[in-house]
C-alpha cells in the first residue's frame, strides 16, 4: 500500500508540475516580432529624413545656382554696348524680359509682371529664340491646352554678348543662321532700331506694333548692311571730338 501510495503521489506531483509549466507564458517570440516592427518603423523614419534632407540640399544648390546665374546675367546686361545692342535689335523692353527668364515663365506671366502687351512679349521672345538666347518647353494643362514656358540659355547669351562686343562694321554681325528674311518698320526704325526675323514678324502679322503700318522685308544681306550702318553711327558718336 505504501508503494502504491508513493507512486500515486509522484504521479500527482508530475501532473501538477506539468500544469505549472503550461501556465507560464512564452513571450520571447512576440517580443521579437514587436522589435522587428519597431526597427522597420525606425528605418522608414530615417529614410524619410534622408530624402527630405537630400531634397532640401538639392533645392539649396538650385537656388544658389539660379542666384549666381542671375548675377552673371545682370553683369552681361549691365554692359552699355550690349544693352544698346539688345535694345536696338530685339526691343527696348527686351532687357527686362531677359531678366525674367532666369526661371521658366509663361508669356502671360511676363506680360502681366512687366505690364507689357502680350503680343509685344511674344515678339521679343521669338526674336530672342531666333538668336538662340530664349528656349521653351511645352506642357499640357488640366484642360488639354498647350502651355509654353520660356527660359534663358545662358551660354547663348554669353556668346551673343561676345559677338556684340567684338563685331566690327567691316565684318558684319552674324545674323541668325536659320533665317534669311527679315523685316522692319520704315517709319519707326529710326527710333526703335528693331530688325525682326521672319517668325517674329509673322507673329505680329507683318504689321508694326507702334504705328500699325506694314513691315518692309529685308534680305539677310540688306539686314546686315542696315546693322553695319547703325554700328558706324554708334562708333562715330562714341569717338570724342578733339579739344
Amino acid at each position: 500500500m505504501f508503494k502504491k501510495t508513493g507512486r500515486a503521489k509522484m504521479a500527482k506531483g508530475r501532473k501538477a508540475s506539468s500544469k505549472s509549466t503550461k501556465a507560464k507564458p512564452n513571450n520571447s517570440h512576440r517580443m521579437s516580432e514587436r522589435q522587428k516592427r519597431a526597427r522597420a518603423e525606425e528605418r522608414k523614419v530615417l529614410r524619410l529624413k534622408a530624402q527630405k534632407k537630400a531634397l532640401k540640399d538639392q533645392a539649396k544648390l538650385a537656388a544658389e545656382f539660379a542666384e549666381g546665374e542671375r548675377i552673371r546675367v545682370d553683369d552681361l546686361l549691365g554692359n552699355v554696348v550690349f544693352a544698346d545692342f539688345i535694345s536696338r535689335n530685339v526691343g527696348k523692353k527686351a532687357i527686362n524680359v531677359i531678366r525674367m527668364l532666369n526661371s521658366p515663365q509663361t508669356d502671360e506671366k511676363i506680360a502681366a509682371d512687366l505690364s507689357v502687351k502680350i503680343n509685344e512679349v511674344r515678339r521679343i521672345l521669338n526674336v530672342l529664340d531666333s538668336y538662340g538666347v530664349a528656349r521653351y518647353d511645352t506642357n499640357k494643362d488640366s484642360k488639354g491646352w498647350l502651355t509654353f514656358k520660356w527660359y534663358l540659355d545662358g551660354e547663348k547669351l554669353t556668346e551673343l554678348h561676345q559677338t556684340a562686343l567684338t563685331a566690327k562694321p567691316e565684318n558684319g554681325y552674324r545674323l541668325p543662321d536659320n533665317c534669311n528674311d527679315f523685316f522692319y518698320c520704315g517709319k519707326c526704325y529710326e527710333e526703335s532700331k528693331v530688325i525682326l526675323p521672319f517668325d517674329a514678324a509673322y507673329e505680329m502679322r507683318f504689321k508694326c506694333e507702334g504705328c500699325g503700318k506694314a513691315l518692309k522685308q529685308l534680305s539677310k544681306e540688306e539686314a546686315r548692311a542696315l546693322f553695319e550702318e547703325e554700328e558706324v553711327k554708334a562708333q562715330n558718336k562714341a569717338v570724342p571730338s578733339p579739344a
